[in-house]
């Protein structure tokens, strides 16, 4: 019985060390787009009263393909999100978002898996430039 056991334990350890070394290592959070999808939030500011005042958020989650929005204060300027996928030129795709403090909207947009996008967060302007955060990478 221990020959069998000897004999049969050998084959199964090396069959476990090269799985391990087979499987992708997963993302830290917080470290950008992954292969298996990422969830991204980014902060969008207002500077309609000439200083910079925190208006929310929006994001995306991968569990789903929800795009997500939060205005929380000051009424009046609608805030947004922004999507294209990345390395596509003029593609840019637009979600609206809340008006009035504590809106919060959510849209589901089926998005190809594996494929890499960029968001970014806005407060519309009339008749001025809208206020938009820089651009981060996603992977749906």
């Amino acid at each position: 019985m221990r020959r069998i056991f000897k004999a049969s334990a050998t084959p199964l350890a090396a069959l476990g060390a090269v799985c391990a070394l087979a499987m992708p290592a997963a993302a830290a959070p917080g470290d950008g787009p992954a292969a298996m999808g990422s969830n991204e939030t980014v902060k969008v500011y207002d500077r309609s009263n000439g200083y910079k005042d925190y208006a929310g958020y929006v994001q995306f989650k991968h569990k789903g393909d929800w795009f997500h929005t939060y205005r929380q204060k000051s009424p009046g300027n609608r805030i947004y999100v922004q999507y294209d996928k990345d390395d596509v030129l003029d593609r840019v795709k637009t979600i609206d978002g809340g008006l009035m403090p504590g809106d919060r909207t959510s849209r589901n947009k089926n998005l190809p898996e594996g494929t890499v996008y960029n968001i970014r967060g806005c407060v519309q302007v009339d008749g001025a430039s809208d206020y938009c955060s820089g651009w981060k990478k996603f992977t749906a």
